[in-house]
């Protein structure tokens, strides 16, 4: 997956913005998940990580069904999650599925923008 400073670039570009908060907005409201706090996403990776990784702690309390759900939709799997982990071991559970939630929506939203041209 892509480094942090590609990230960070890909975020400031307007139209992949556009786009990526379209697609968690879909992927959230997809798994009857509340999309209210995707209005007000940060650009700059570490903060847009901060929202996602609270989100998640809010869904954990509520829903765990949903989390589920919502990873499943994003095609995240548990050995990923656990890879992640080992690897960023400093991380928190919930912020570890704040960045792979990231990459992986961004990384979708760059395919398709690519094969669509």
């Amino acid at each position: 997956m892509a480094n942090l400073p590609d990230i960070n670039h890909s975020l400031q570009q307007e139209d992949l913005f556009l786009v990526f908060k379209n697609q968690l907005h879909k992927d959230f409201e997809s798994c009857g998940l509340s999309t209210d706090f995707i209005t007000q996403l940060p650009r700059l990776f570490l903060d847009l990580r901060q929202s996602i990784e609270t989100e998640i702690k809010h869904i954990a309390k509520t829903s765990n069904s949903g989390l589920y759900n919502l990873l499943y939709r994003i095609d995240i799997s548990e050995i990923q999650i656990k890879n992640y982990l080992v690897t960023n071991a400093a991380l928190s559970y919930e912020c570890a599925l704040a960045e792979l939630m990231i990459k992986r929506i961004l990384q979708k939203v760059i395919f398709k923008k690519r094969f669509s041209s």
